[in-house]
C-alpha cells in the first residue's frame, strides 16, 4: 500500500512541479523544448513502477518461481485424493487409518486393508465407484 501511495505522490509532485515550471518559462522557442522535457518527466514518473517489476524478474526466476514440475504436482494431487478416499473409507467401514492403504494413480484406486470380519471387497469397490466415480481394486491382508 505504501508503494502505491509513493507512486501517486511522485506522480502528483511531478505534475505540479511541471505546471509551475511551465508557468514560469516565458513564451518563445524555449517553451516548446521545456514542455517536451516536462512531458518526458511525467511519462517517466508513470512508468517508474515497471522498472521495479522488471528488477524482480531475476529474483523470481532464481527463487524457483518459474520452475514448475507437472509430474510432481500431479503426484501431490493424487496423494491428496488418496488421503481423502482413505479417510472416507475409514469413516464408512469403521476402520483404523493405519490398517488401510490407498493409492490413487489418476485412473484407478488400489486399496489394501487388513481383513476384518464382515468386510467384503465388493462393498469397498461399490462404495468407491459410486462415491468417487473411479475404478477400484481392493485386496485384504492378514
Amino acid at each position: 500500500m505504501s508503494e502505491i501511495k509513493g507512486f501517486i505522490l511522485a506522480l502528483v509532485g511531478t505534475a505540479v512541479s511541471s505546471a509551475l515550471v511551465e508557468g514560469i518559462i516565458p513564451e518563445g522557442g524555449m517553451k516548446k523544448f521545456v514542455r517536451y522535457l516536462l512531458s518526458l518527466m511525467i511519462l517517466l514518473a508513470l512508468i517508474a513502477p515497471l522498472y521495479d517489476v522488471i528488477a524482480l524478474v531475476p529474483t523470481l526466476v532464481n527463487s524457483g518461481f518459474a520452475d514448475y514440475d507437472s509430474v510432481q504436482a500431479y503426484t501431490k494431487a493424487n496423494s491428496i485424493v488418496a488421503l481423502r478416499i482413505e479417510k472416507s473409507l475409514c469413516d464408512k467401514f469403521s476402520l483404523d487409518g493405519e490398517l488401510v492403504d490407498v493409492v490413487y494413480d489418476g485412473d484407478k484406486i488400489t486399496v489394501s486393508a487388513k481383513r476384518r470380519l464382515g468386510l467384503v471387497e465388493s462393498d469397498f469397490i461399490s462404495y468407491i465407484e459410486s462415491n468417487f466415480g473411479v475404478l477400484a481394486e481392493v485386496s485384504f491382508y492378514g
